[in-house]
């Protein structure tokens, strides 16, 4: 039997992964706890089924001779120590793609709140200020996001999926990337490829779609946020770390940007985090949901699946999919 240590509760594999593959044997494995618990608890794994944000370190990934596959559940990997994997031969996957249509309907979500105000509309109707919130939307006008100008940072299989949404809408679309999209794709969405500098000068929205990078730590901060428009729509779907909180955080409570994120850094946030100290301007320019843009129960039950299929590939021998750390 094939061991595969699981750091997600029970109930939630039953619920959507419900149909494991044979030959394997799965334990549980309760987080948070130390590296030092962890390699007791992971003692024995051929397999480690873990969460896009838990962190598999050197020390853990050294202390496991049967290891063969560490398979993140989701997209992310960046908690996991792919150096020290490859090293020591254990192909570390994750399942790219399975939810770009997920958050990708998320991020088009954020946009029309934000466009709206509607957290803050349903905050003051129910709060009996229906009257007050009529008034004040009248004098302020609200817009349609088919008029609007959008930027994306990134177009892998999210931001290409953002693309497809937002041509139905009848947005004009830019982007800029580090790889560039090819021309068949821009053709067939009017999608104009360019850089930073004219995204910020023109663009109403801008929709970040990028991994935590060493360049992308920090993407949006007080220079960048200078350098847009005023009134922006900042969304972000991807991770917070992309985002500077205390530069957001002056800039939202100043009335310079409007941001709809479904992604804070850290996670989960600390009682005194910047955005949680915004003044009543900033607040009301703020609309956040809690990292579950990826996480329908339909891109669920493909990424057990996915992960799945990928556990009899490596038991059998084969090369899994979706191999990143260079195996």
């Amino acid at each position: 039997m094939f061991k595969v240590k699981c750091t997600f509760p029970e109930q939630h594999v039953e619920k959507f992964g419900k149909n494991k593959p044979e030959g394997f044997e799965f334990e549980y494995v309760k987080l948070p706890c130390s590296d030092e618990e962890l390699i007791e608890k992971f003692n024995g794994a051929d397999i480690i089924f873990c969460g896009p944000v838990d962190f598999i370190r050197r020390d853990v990934i050294k202390s496991l001779p049967n290891l063969k596959l560490i398979q993140s559940l989701g997209v992310g990997y960046d908690k996991i120590d792919l150096e020290a994997a490859k090293e020591n031969s254990v192909y570390v996957c994750n399942n790219r793609a399975v939810n770009a249509a997920s958050v990708a309907e998320h991020a088009v979500l954020l946009m029309l709140a934000c466009l709206k105000n509607l957290a803050y509309a349903d905050s003051e109707i129910k709060n009996g200020k229906f009257n007050e919130v009529f008034k004040e939307f009248r004098v302020k006008g609200h817009t349609e996001l088919g008029g609007k100008t959008v930027g994306l940072v990134g177009v892998g299989a999210i931001g290409k999926s953002v693309v497809k949404f937002l041509n139905a809408f009848g947005c004009k679309l830019m982007y800029t990337d580090v790889i560039r999209c090819d021309k068949e794709f821009e053709e067939k969405y009017n999608l104009k490829y360019t850089n930073y500098d004219e995204l910020y000068e023109k663009c109403d929205i801008l929709s970040y779609h990028v991994p935590v990078q060493p360049e992308t730590i920090g993407l949006v901060n007080k220079n960048s946020i200078a350098k847009m428009k005023d009134n922006v729509i900042i969304i972000n779907v991807a991770r917070g770390e992309i985002v500077n909180n205390e530069d957001l955080a002056e800039a939202l409570n100043s009335g310079k940007v409007i941001a709809g994120l479904d992604v804070i850094a850290p996670e989960p946030p600390e009682a005194d985090h910047p955005l949680f100290r915004l003044t009543e301007e900033g607040k009301k320019r703020l609309t956040m949901t809690p990292h579950m843009a990826g996480t329908t129960d339909d891109a669920f039950m493909r990424m057990y699946s996915w992960s799945y299929e990928n556990m009899r590939r490596v038991k059998n021998g084969e090369k899994p999919n979706n191999i990143v750390n260079g195996l």
